[in-house]
């Protein structure tokens, strides 16, 4: 029970504790692809920078990026990515490609989201969780025994526990928690001109 509520912290909540951080190398004339690394889940930004001045590249669907113009004419600074996930079945690294190709060398800024493994034989390991509130983990296993045994308590402890877990999203955890949130238009819809060399003014 308690690698389910483990399972349920990495793969629906972003939890500081389990981002990192890594650097890819871009080569000139190629979309990619860009082999993630193993305990890879989900990416939780993509910059670099160019003059010292950072340029962040957002998700596209994997539809979206297949309908593109691949032609290495219009290669230029990259201002999107998308990830082919399905070697994750496998447990095997997944790749990474961005758009347009790059016209010249690059090295990205990936911070991303981790898988965790399970803990072998929970009832009788020593392996301490990687969650360190223990009080959470405590609730979270009680109120998931309540649902499985119709416990009438149930739907208290889940609003309980979503306010435990409250405190230690990415949205509010440690010293984010007093940092203003940004809302951002979509920036496939809404953009300068793609076209033009990134500038102070001119994001892509």
């Amino acid at each position: 029970m308690i690698n389910l509520v483990l399972n349920d912290l990495v793969l629906h909540r972003d939890l500081k504790v389990n981002r990192i951080e890594e650097t890819i190398t871009v080569t000139p004339g190629s979309n990619g692809p860009y082999a993630m690394a193993a305990n890879y889940l989900r990416t939780y930004d993509l910059f670099y920078e160019v003059n010292n001045f950072p340029y962040f590249l957002f998700p596209l669907a994997q539809k979206e990026y297949d309908m593109l113009f691949k032609d290495p004419s219009i290669a230029n600074y990259p201002y999107a990515y998308t990830t082919d996930l399905q070697d994750q079945a496998t447990q095997a690294a997944c790749d990474m490609y961005i758009y347009p190709q790059s016209n010249t060398a690059l090295s990205l800024t990936h911070r991303y989201m981790i898988n965790r493994t399970d803990i072998t034989t929970p009832e009788s390991s020593a392996t301490v969780p990687w969650f360190q509130d223990q009080d959470y983990l405590i609730h979270a296993t009680a109120m998931r025994l309540m649902k499985i045994t119709d416990d009438a308590r149930y739907e208290r402890f889940v609003k309980d526990a979503e306010d435990m877990l409250r405190i230690h999203l990415i949205i509010g955890d440690g010293d984010e928690q007093q940092v203003v949130k940004s809302i951002q238009l979509d920036p496939q819809r809404f953009h300068l001109n793609r076209n033009l060399r990134p500038t102070k003014i001119s994001p892509y």
